[in-house]
C-alpha cells in the first residue's frame, strides 16, 4: 500500500540510491533536512527540504519512472510542505529545477532566484 512518510535514517540509503539514478549530485548532508520517502513495496521516490531561517528550500524531489505521471511527485510536495507549514514556514523555493512546469503547476512562481510558492497561499486554494 502507497504511503508517505519521514524518512528514518535508514531510508536515508534510498533517498541516495533514487538521487542516484536521475544523476542528481547531493553536496548536503541528508541526516540535516527535512526528507520524506514515498513507499509502495519499496521506497519509489523523496523529497528533501533544506530549512534555513524562515525558508524552505527543496533541494531533491525524485519519483522514479514507473511510477511518474500518476500524482505521487505532487502529493510528496503537498504533504512535505503541509509539514513544513506546521513547523511556521511560510514560503517555499526550488533552484535550478529541470522540471519547472511541475512546480508552475503546482501554484509556484518565477523569481530571479528561481521558483517559490507562498505555502499559506497554497493551502487556502
Amino acid at each position: 500500500m502507497f504511503k508517505i512518510k519521514f524518512a528514518s535514517e535508514e531510508d536515508l540509503k534510498y533517498i541516495k540510491e533514487i538521487a542516484d539514478y536521475f544523476k542528481f549530485p547531493f553536496s548536503v548532508d541528508l541526516s540535516k533536512c527535512i526528507n520524506m520517502i514515498a513507499t509502495d513495496e519499496k521506497p519509489f521516490g523523496f523529497i528533501t527540504i533544506k530549512v534555513d531561517d524562515d525558508m524552505a528550500y527543496i533541494i531533491g524531489h525524485a519519483v522514479l519512472p514507473e511510477y511518474q505521471m500518476k500524482g505521487y511527485g505532487t502529493m510528496l510536495l503537498k504533504v512535505a510542505l503541509n509539514n513544513v507549514y506546521d513547523f511556521g514556514i511560510k514560503k517555499a523555493y526550488v533552484k535550478n529545477s529541470i522540471s519547472d512546469d511541475f512546480y508552475i503547476r503546482n501554484h509556484f512562481k518565477k523569481s530571479d532566484n528561481g521558483l517559490y510558492v507562498d505555502i499559506e497561499e497554497l493551502f487556502k486554494k
